[in-house]
Order: C-alpha cells, then sequence, then structure tokens
C-alpha cells in the first residue's frame, strides 16, 4: 500500500486501493493493540535490484514505463507506505523488485525469527503482488488468510478491478488460503 499505487495520479495507481486504507487501517490497529508481528513490503528497485524484464512486458499492458533510474527507487515519493498505515519502529518493511514479496528478499526469514507461521496478507495488486505472495507464502508452508476486503485490482484486460479481487479470492480459496473479510479475522483472533 505504497503511494505509488494508492494516491490519485500515481505512477501505477490503482483507484479501488484507495477503499482499503481504511479497512487495513482498522486492522492494523487490531494487530498493533494485541502486539502481533505485522510486517510491510515495498515495491522498490535499483540497477542491481530488479528484474530486467518487467520494465518491457509492462507495455504489453498499456504501462509506458522506462526501467528504473528513479522511478520506485529506494527514498523516492512513491516508495514510501501511504501515511495512514505508516510503520512504526521495530516494523520491519521488506524492499522487494518484483511480485513476489519473498522472492530475493529476507522476509521469510524474519517471519520465522519472529516465531510467525500464520500469515494475514492485504494489499494491491490482487492478481500481481497480492497472487504472488500468496503463492510463495503457501509453497513454503505458511497458513495463509486473504482479506477479502482489503485488496484491490484495477480495470485490464477485460476486467474491472472488482472482477480480478472476485475471480483471485475464489482462487485462494479453491488452492492456497483462507479467504475472511476483516471483521471475520479480528473476531477470530479475538475469541482465540
Amino acid at each position: 500500500m505504497q503511494n505509488g499505487f494508492v494516491q490519485p495520479g500515481a505512477p501505477l495507481e490503482v483507484p479501488m486501493a484507495r477503499a482499503q486504507v481504511p479497512v487495513i487501517r482498522t486492522l492494523l490497529d487490531f494487530w498493533r493493540s494485541r502486539d502481533l508481528p505485522v510486517v510491510f513490503t515495498a515495491f522498490c528497485v535499483a540497477p542491481d535490484f530488479r528484474y530486467p524484464f518487467y520494465w518491457a512486458i509492462a507495455r504489453q499492458r498499456g504501462l509506458d514505463l522506462e526501467p528504473p533510474t528513479a522511478l520506485f527507487s529506494e527514498g523516492r515519493p512513491e516508495t514510501a507506505i501511504v501515511a495512514e498505515l505508516a510503520p512504526r519502529p521495530g516494523e520491519p518493511v521488506i524492499r522487494k523488485c518484483g511480485y513476489d514479496a519473498f522472492a530475493h528478499t529476507e522476509l521469510e526469514a524474519v517471519l520465522r525469527g519472529q516465531g510467525v507461521g500464520d500469515l494475514v496478507i492485504v494489499g494491491t495488486v490482487v492478481n500481481w503482488c497480492v497472487d504472488s505472495t500468496v503463492r510463495g507464502a503457501f509453497h513454503r508452508f505458511f497458513n495463509v488468510a486473504v482479506v477479502a476486503d482489503a485488496v484491490s485490482g484495477y480495470d485490464h484486460a477485460g476486467a474491472t478491478g472488482e472482477q480480478w479481487c472476485q475471480l483471485e479470492l475464489d482462487l485462494f480459496a479453491e488452492a492456497f488460503a483462507r479467504v475472511l473479510t476483516a471483521e471475520q479475522v479480528m473476531a477470530e483472533l479475538a475469541a482465540a
């Protein structure tokens, strides 16, 4: 949930993501009030930390992007987590150069080091980063839950953002994760 995806007019804007910020904030406050571990991921590239093919493939999707010389580089405004969800001191921000937050990152080590075996995943874009990360978690034997009202997509490839979300949530529920609403997640944890 970075500025570069959430803010109006952002380079990779996902308008639907703005509606998820309050839901994610509610979950985040709930998590923090129970001292549960919070880990953020952020798309951030550098000349030696990027997939070289991504920028060429993006043109197929109608995105006119140049290879990263500045866009989504460390310290740029678009790489920051939106202010409403800003990490607190001690909450890791895992930098990733692609869709899967586990690929070429320390995410698994950070989670295992905190004794985490169950993940609750929120974010954008549901059919790229969320999907890839859910699959990465599943294949690393984490128990995964995806929060249905805290993921978002955007209109492309003949489907609306809402349709992408529904298709992906159905896929997750079929093969990779539990799919719950934010209210269901909080109710389960409150009862545990």
